[in-house]
């Protein structure tokens, strides 16, 4: 992914991380504010309502308070002319004065006249909540006397449900005016609650405003009901809940409760309005969210203009100015930006960087050719002189034996004999010294037979290690000059090679080697090279077991197949083993436990092989566990031929 890309995605993503966002914000805290100024709208639609109530009730209390002070009203109590009915309490009355409820009662509680209505009827009705004969004094209108206030001022006034729904009634005491006032029975007057005055509620305070009695509440409405309301309306309460429920998207609905005269719960009040805040809230939200979205766009727009302006493009060019570098190693190319800015400083501590960098490069490579032909001549001292050491014991072998030669002994045999030459057969039948000296020089010349048979041997493997000398000179001339002989070899001969070319110093150290060969196919390899790799590696094995008991000194040669198209070559030594803390660098240059070591023959190894396409791993459980380094090579490997 380029970094053009990189940075629109980014800027995308920002985009659409602050434009969700933004919706969240809306959703959550700016819509949930036009819900709460909705939800306050239509809870003072159903307060209006509820005062529209109160202040009916305040019209019939003082509609009442006027007719309970009346003298003739007061006469009527202990007269009871039929004529006062006849001209205040007749139909006419009910109609203009919207009463449904007129009562008039002695001071004895005993009706003197009661007149039920239902609204628009002038047939009477019966109520059992309203006796005909005599009211009961427990009756809560006509709980006066729970009342501090003067005679003439107390009143009841509030709800009452009846067979026939929730009425609104008040009662008040008849009193005749006078500096003593004295109660002479009381008058009740209600209105029903009912469709008609529901009606006038709703038109005068311009809201949908109903009235459901509690009988009338069906369960799931109960359920549907928030807890605080659900009590409220079981159990009454000074403080009058409120709660909300949206009938759709178009409707919202206000519920509360009113409580009857005894301060019981009585009904169940709702107040619908239509959601005009929410609608307009929501189609404000949209067209903001659509404004940022346009402005996100153009914000976007500029931004990627800038950026790649600015930014991008200056990048690219210096990305593909070091790429051009980088593939073809030319350090004499230059950016040559010309810019102000930090690209332009960038730039241009680049350019610097490339001409240090070339600079540097020269120099590395002069040191690595004066370090590359160190590290070749201790590789080529060191293989030397793993066969200088075995060109040493050969030749410290054959000074011994010429030491202890039996030469002089055969030259003092004829010396004897030429002193008796005259009379050499009396000497070899009578002298006791001659007839010795037949059988004497039969023995000296059979020593002296197997004596020229261990020099020529001696002289054999002198020369093979000289030869092997001059073969580790020409590979590095071959290095030199980029060519490679490949050889078809058999690896069984290769490994009687290397161990011919160390036999006499394993022979001093009294090392045994065991084969455990397999068939394999013959190599097609460096044989030069090869052959130093399983000298360095059988030299490791002998100075590991060297300072062992006689019986343990030994050296297990392995030859197996790995895989199809590899051999494998395991050097095993029951010796010194291998720390832990030494497998990291037991094959870098210089690194050796040997007292008298170099740390040039592993490393010399391990970069042979890797030219050969092997490898070359050790293996070892740890000190005096012994050590095996394993050996693979490929069957048919061609090395790469290096050109001058």
């Amino acid at each position: 992914m380029n970094l053009r890309l990189k940075i629109l995605l980014s800027l995308i993503g920002v985009m659409c991380l602050y434009v969700v966002s933004d919706a969240a914000i809306q959703h959550w805290v700016v819509f949930p504010r036009f819900l709460e100024l909705e939800q306050q709208e239509a809870a003072r639609n159903l307060q209006r309502c509820h005062q529209a109530i109160e202040r009916d009730l305040e019209h019939l209390e003082y509609f009442v308070h006027d007719w309970a002070v009346r003298d003739d009203l007061h006469a009527f109590v202990h007269v009871r002319n039929r004529s006062f009915l006849a001209e205040h309490f007749k139909d006419s009355t009910y109609i203009d004065a919207k009463l449904n409820l007129v009562a008039v009662l002695d001071p004895d509680d005993n009706v003197v006249h009661q007149g039920i209505r239902a609204s628009g009827f002038t047939a009477p009705i019966h109520l059992p909540r309203f006796p005909e004969d005599r009211w009961p004094a427990t009756h809560p209108l006509l709980q006066h006397d729970r009342s501090s206030k003067p005679l003439a001022e107390r009143s009841l006034a509030g709800l009452m449900m009846t067979e026939r729904g929730p009425m609104a009634v008040v009662s008040r005491p008849i009193v005749q005016d006078g500096p003593r006032p004295v109660a002479n029975g009381t008058l009740v007057m209600g209105r029903f609650l009912d469709e008609q005055a529901i009606r006038a509620v709703s038109e005068q305070t311009a809201a949908r405003f109903t009235v459901t009695p509690l009988a009338d509440i069906d369960p799931s409405q109960w359920q549907a009901m928030p807890a605080a309301l659900r009590e409220f309306l079981r159990q009454g309460g000074s403080r009058h809940p409120l709660a909300f429920r949206a009938l759709d998207r178009s409707q919202l609905i206000a519920l509360s409760g009113l409580l009857d005269i005894d301060g019981n719960p009585i009904v169940l009040t709702s107040a619908a309005i239509d959601r005009n805040v929410t609608k307009h809230g929501r189609a404000a939200m949209r067209f903001a969210l659509g404004s940022l979205l346009l402005s996100s766009f153009v914000v976007l727009t500029i931004l990627l203009l800038l950026l790649q302006r600015i930014v991008i493009t200056p990048l690219i060019q210096l990305s593909e100015h070091a790429g051009a570098i980088g593939q073809t190693g030319d350090l004499s190319v230059r950016a040559n930006m010309q810019r102000k800015d930090e690209f332009g400083d960038l730039a241009r501590h680049f350019d610097a960087m490339v001409v240090n960098l070339a600079d540097s490069q020269n120099r590395l490579i002069e040191l690595s050719r004066k370090a590359g032909m160190s590290d070749m001549a201790a590789g080529v001292l060191h293989n030397v002189g793993n066969v200088i050491t075995n060109v040493n014991v050969l030749s410290s072998a054959m000074s011994t034996q010429l030491g202890e030669s039996k030469l002089a002994g055969m030259k003092k045999s004829a010396e004897m004999l030429r002193q008796h030459a005259s009379e050499l057969d009396r000497f070899l039948s009578s002298d006791p010294r001659g007839r010795q000296l037949p059988r004497y020089i039969c023995q000296v010349t059979d020593h002296l037979q197997h004596e020229q048979d261990e020099m020529r041997n001696h002289l054999a493997a002198l020369d093979k290690n000289l030869q092997h000398v001059s073969e580790i000179l020409e590979a590095q001339q071959k290095l030199a000059t980029g060519t490679v002989v490949l050889q078809s070899v058999a690896v069984d001969d290769l490994l009687d090679e290397a161990i011919a070319i160390l036999e006499a110093s394993l022979q001093r150290c009294r090392v045994r080697i065991l084969k455990d060969y397999h068939a394999a196919p013959p190599l097609r390899i460096d044989r030069g090279k090869i052959i130093q790799v399983m000298v360095n590696l059988l030299a490791n094995a002998r100075d590991a077991v060297s300072d062992l008991p006689e019986p343990r000194r030994e050296i297990r040669i392995t030859v197996s197949l790995s895989g199809e198209d590899h051999v494998a070559i395991a050097f095993a030594d029951s010796g010194c083993g291998i720390d832990n803390e030494h497998f990291e660098k037991i094959f870098a240059g210089g690194f050796t436990t040997k007292s008298s070591g170099h740390g040039q023959g592993l490393h010399y190894c391990a970069l042979a092989v890797t030219e050969l396409k092997g490898t070359l791993s050790v293996h070892s459980d740890g000190p005096d566990c012994g050590a095996t380094f394993s050996l693979v090579l490929p069957f048919n490997h061609i090395p790469e031929l290096v050109s001058q």
